[in-house]
C-alpha cells in the first residue's frame, strides 16, 4: 500500500480580535465611512456590529490620511463619541502605542473628519482597522455599549509614501 502525506505551511496567523458593538442602534448608528478607496455607505448593523473587512485600502507607512464618519440619527441629535483603531503591528489587538490613531469627544457635529499618520514602524501587509461610535462617550476597543455602532474594516500597510520634492536641476 503506498501513503501519501501532504503539509501545509503558512506564515498568516489567524487572529481574533476582541468583540465589540453597540447594543442598540435605533437611534443612532454610523452611515458612512471614508479613508482611501473605501467609501462604505450602510444603514444599522445587526446587533451594532459590522463585518466590513472585505473592504480595505493601501495605507502608506509616513503617509498622513483622513477619515471622515458620518453618523445617522433616527430621530433626536444625540452627542456622539468617536474612536478609530488600526493594528499596526498585527498582534491582534489594538492595545500598543499608536493603535488608537483618532478620538473625538461627544459632538453633533456630522460628519466628522479626522487624520492620523501611519508609523514607519507598522508591519507591512493587511491588518484590522476599527472605527467605533458610541452615544455621550469615547468608546474603548473592546466595549459593549449601549448606543451606537462598530465597524471592522481592513487596511493593507504599504512602503514608505514616495518623496513629494522634485529632483534639482543638474549645474554645470
Amino acid at each position: 500500500s503506498y501513503t501519501s502525506s501532504t503539509t501545509f505551511t503558512t506564515t498568516e496567523v489567524q487572529l481574533n480580535y476582541c468583540a465589540s458593538n453597540g447594543q442598540n442602534t435605533n437611534d443612532e448608528y454610523i452611515s458612512r465611512v471614508q479613508l482611501g478607496s473605501i467609501d462604505n455607505s450602510t444603514g444599522a448593523s445587526s446587533g451594532g456590529y459590522g463585518d466590513f473587512t472585505s473592504l480595505s485600502t493601501n495605507l502608506a507607512k509616513n503617509a498622513t490620511v483622513s477619515i471622515t464618519i458620518t453618523p445617522t440619527w433616527t430621530g433626536t441629535v444625540y452627542n456622539e463619541g468617536y474612536s478609530v483603531w488600526v493594528d499596526y503591528n498585527k498582534d491582534g489587538d489594538f492595545a500598543d502605542a499608536g493603535e488608537q490613531v483618532y478620538t473625538r469627544s461627544a459632538t453633533q457635529t456630522t460628519p466628522i473628519t479626522g487624520s492620523f499618520t501611519v508609523p514607519s514602524s507598522a508591519v507591512d501587509g493587511t491588518t484590522r482597522m476599527r472605527v467605533s461610535m458610541k452615544y455621550n462617550g469615547i468608546p474603548t476597543s473592546c466595549e459593549s455599549f449601549n448606543y451606537g455602532e462598530v465597524e471592522d474594516y481592513t487596511v493593507n500597510i504599504t512602503g514608505t509614501a514616495g518623496d513629494t520634492q522634485a529632483p534639482s536641476v543638474p549645474t554645470g
